[in-house]
């Protein structure tokens, strides 16, 4: 991952696809969780990468979910692929066919094109208001695409190298400065370590139609049920329909409130066994959104960011981990990835974490080295 040199990102096509008009935020009093929000304007500055470590320690620990702010992908950029987005999930139903994942890729995580029919009305009674189209990270043009996709696709590789190249490995650096590790090594658990070895990580276009009324004559509540993910990141970029919750350690749900401009990011189940368990894979769903925002379309525009199909899911070797007595699993089973990826496919449930505080020693931290850590149990 070079994050110094990035391609120039072309954020205009001479495909001119129709606007897709989001609709106002809610005014709605709603019961909304704070977040910590990095600036990663200032991630160039050596003074200011310390505190932002500290916010996504906190940040990743307390929620495993923080915002990114100044991350530098353009505006126009985003607008045209919102619109892009829009445009392909509203494709006739007999169009999309061609283009479904397979219960072969889906059995093995290989999320490709668009959901396949029916599969949304199994868990929990749910009706396909939601679809979305998945392109892979690592060769964007090694499928066919829909027509209307095809001249826009180097767009769309702007974005998706823009959060593997550049926006990952700033977090990931980060994510060494709380482990008190080299950067290299975790840099490392995202890069193939083999010439053409295999990653999962794909970006998805997203998209909510308004829900279906039940037998009351109610839309029904819940849209997307509470899940984690199975990667390390989870990118989207922050919109104005609210409808996406996450559940706290008390067993609280909250809602995640609209910065514009901004990405939320949350912490996946790979990035929690990595590092021990301090990050933590939060719990999240979606609902249906407040009455002011009842009948709008909900669009989304996310990236999966993985290890490498070959990446053991391990503790780092980080002495933060040690002191704090997190250098074990609970399971000592270690899978790769792709093992990984199989598993929670098939009924293996996700690993539960004591419970350990990783506190910040100010005294230490003024000095511009970083948050060092001391563990603690949380009782």
């Amino acid at each position: 991952m070079n994050v110094a040199s990035l391609p120039q990102m072309s954020s205009r096509s001479d495909h001119r696809l129709p606007k897709f008009a989001h609709c106002p935020p809610t005014t709605e009093n709603l019961n909304f969780v704070h977040l910590e929000n990095l600036d990663f304007s200032q991630f160039d500055s050596e003074s200011a990468r310390p505190q932002l470590a500290a916010k996504l320690l906190d940040g990743a620990s307390r929620h495993g979910f923080f915002t990114i702010s100044g991350h530098g992908i353009p505006e126009d950029l985003y607008d045209s692929q919102v619109d892009l987005a829009h445009a392909l999930l509203t494709i006739p139903p007999e169009e999309k066919l061609v283009y479904e994942t397979t219960p072969e890729n889906e059995a093995r995580s290989r999320y490709t094109g668009f959901k396949a029919s029916g599969s949304q009305k199994n868990k929990q009674g749910f009706h396909k208001t939601l679809d979305h189209y998945n392109i892979v990270a690592n060769n964007p043009s090694s499928r066919k695409h829909p027509s209307i996709l095809v001249p826009h696709l180097s767009q769309t590789n702007d974005l998706i190298n823009y959060f593997r190249h550049h926006l990952l490995p700033k977090l990931l650096t980060l994510v060494s400065m709380i482990l008190d590790v080299p950067k290299e090594k975790l840099l490392s658990t995202h890069t193939s370590s083999l010439e053409g070895e295999v990653c999962s990580e794909y970006l998805r276009y997203l998209l909510y139609n308004p829900r279906p009324v039940d037998g009351t004559g109610q839309p029904r509540d819940l849209c997307l049920g509470g899940h984690t993910d199975w990667g390390s990141f989870t990118f989207q970029f922050s919109q104005p329909v609210s409808a996406l919750q996450i559940l706290l350690p008390s067993g609280q749900w909250k809602w995640v409130q609209y910065l514009p401009g901004a990405l939320v990011v949350n912490v996946g189940e790979a990035l929690e066994l990595l590092t021990g368990g301090i990050f933590r894979a939060a719990v999240h769903r979606a609902v249906k959104p407040p009455p002011d925002q009842e009948r709008a379309k909900r669009l989304g525009i996310i990236y999966f960011a993985r290890p490498p199909d070959g990446q053991k899911l391990e503790a780092i070797d980080s002495p933060v981990l040690r002191k704090s007595g997190r250098a074990q699993p609970p399971d000592q089973n270690v899978y790769t990835m792709s093992e990984y990826l199989h598993a929670r496919n098939h009924g293996y449930k996700r690993l539960e974490f004591r419970k350990v505080t990783i506190v910040r020693d100010e005294s230490e931290s003024s000095n511009g080295s970083g948050p060092s850590q001391k563990g603690r149990e949380d009782m």
